[in-house]
């Protein structure tokens, strides 16, 4: 894997960061590693209600455009059962997977620049979002 550097972006509310990292640069056609944890920043425990079991995160990945070019939860049947997870202070919780460099297609994606943001569903309407952290795919 070429990596120049790991590039990370996080969502801090409270005591709380959501952080995701992913590699500054890889080759064409190589999985792209991508690591998203939760960090109780606080002195007093977390408690998270989280979906899903094993616990649903959401990897998205977009062009430069900001067309979406693959989520990891697209199409999967997530079950919708609520999960609670004490994190205590200083702890973590992590969640990694690797984006195969395809489309939601399942075609090889081209090289260029792209965003990646990561996801993680609560007991809320919306999920906790990172900021897109950017990936550049070389030939």
């Amino acid at each position: 894997m070429l990596q120049a550097a790991i590039f990370a972006a996080a969502l801090v509310l409270d005591s709380m960061s959501l952080h995701l990292s992913v590699p500054a640069r890889v080759r064409a056609g190589e999985p792209v590693p991508v690591t998203l944890s939760v960090t109780n920043r606080g002195t007093t425990p977390l408690t998270l209600y989280l979906k899903g079991r094993p616990t649903a995160f959401d990897i998205v990945v977009r062009r430069k455009d900001g067309t979406v070019v693959w989520r990891r939860l697209r199409g999967a049947t997530v079950v919708m059962v609520l999960r609670v997870e004490t994190v205590p202070p200083g702890g973590s919780l992590r969640f990694e997977d690797a984006w195969p460099q395809q489309s939601q297609a399942g075609t090889p994606v081209e090289p260029g620049d792209y965003t990646v943001t990561g996801e993680l569903p609560t007991d809320q309407p919306q999920p906790l979002r990172t900021a897109p952290t950017p990936l550049h795919i070389d030939p």
